[in-house]
């Protein structure tokens, strides 16, 4: 299902912005370049955010934006525009457009669908639930019984990814030279069970200082660890060690001294943790002063899921990868 969709009357120009955004969000991005197939891809994919085109010959970026409100009325709309005068965007704008960007700064595109993709969810969820979303943290400012009370809420989680490795996690676990038969256990072990990768601060009333909190604050991060282990349905150790009780032979063929035989010299069996990668949507309030803010984070939770490969070095000194598919040992 694609919760983003990039109408341009070209249609290389929509490809192009849609992996854009699906490489640089997670978001599934779907390029559409008539108004036809606009309006069935809204009434077929939970769409979130939209990005029109101004300039079609069909129908304009507004007009569409008008027929795309009558079936998905809450979709945020950002127009993508090179030649809108600022009167066209005014009108957008007035009309309910989010957001304009101009095709000369497509590189911010993808932060900007990011920014209305989270206000979406934290919408939805708070139409939804009355504003009675989970309440992660709260405390006040300044003192004890005066002051701004603040609370953390978890407002959307978004699975990206369920087995997800991170690259320089990879360890060689057996090694095995030309002319050797070696049998491995697996054996393996992971320490980081919950990590945020990335995060960025969306404000929406005022800006407050959530990022720099949330690295400070490690109760914070702990009650949004818990929030994510209920979420996910998954049993988090702060720390597993498992061996596998099958073992696994391994044996390379001899050396050889004919020049035009590039054998494996050596074959190297590697193992890693494959988090699954979520995004979360944090909201930040002050009840006193009615101000909020958004954080989306990248956290990686682990599962007790590691992935394989074994790489392949040849006489000549290449290499090759292979992907041995995951395991989760026993225990």
């Amino acid at each position: 299902m694609y919760s983003v969709m990039v109408v341009d009357d070209i249609a290389s120009m929509a490809d192009q912005l849609a992996e854009l955004i699906t490489l640089r969000t997670g978001l599934r991005a779907l390029p559409c370049n008539t108004p036809e197939a606009a309006i069935s891809a809204v009434q077929e994919h939970p769409i979130r955010v939209v990005l029109l085109d101004q300039r079609m010959p069909a129908r304009s970026g507004t007009e569409l934006y008008s027929e795309i409100r009558r079936v998905a009325p809450d979709v945020k709309a950002i127009m993508v525009t090179g030649e809108a005068n600022s009167s066209e965007v005014g009108q957008a704008l007035t009309l309910g457009f989010s957001d304009y960007v101009e095709k000369g700064e497509v590189a911010k595109l993808p932060d900007v669908v990011l920014k209305w993709y989270c206000q979406y969810e934290v919408e939805a969820a708070s139409a939804a639930a009355s504003r009675d979303l989970e309440v992660l943290e709260a405390g006040r400012r300044r003192f004890l019984f005066f002051g701004d009370r603040i609370q953390y809420r978890l407002a959307a989680l978004q699975v990206l990814h369920d087995a997800h490795v991170i690259p320089d996690s990879w360890s060689t676990v057996q090694q095995i030279n030309a002319g050797q038969e070696r049998k491995h256990t697996y054996s393996v072990s992971v320490k980081d069970t919950f990590i945020v990768e990335d995060s960025r601060q969306y404000a929406t009333k005022a800006k407050g200082g959530l990022a720099g909190e949330l690295s400070r604050n490690v109760k914070l991060s702990a009650s949004i660890e818990s929030a994510v282990t209920r979420a996910v349905k998954r049993v988090r150790t702060s720390e597993t060690v498992a061996t596998e009780t099958e073992e696994v032979t391994y044996r390379l063929p001899e050396e050889t001294s004919e020049p035009s035989v590039n054998y494996v010299k050596s074959r190297h069996i590697q193992c890693a943790p494959a988090y699954r990668r979520l995004r979360l949507v944090v909201e930040k309030s002050c009840t006193c002063c009615d101000q909020w803010s958004l954080e989306p984070l990248i956290v990686l939770s682990f599962g007790g899921v590691y992935a394989t490969q074994q790489v392949d070095y040849y006489r000549d000194g290449t290499s090759a990868t292979i992907s041995t598919g995951l395991i989760r040992p026993p225990g």
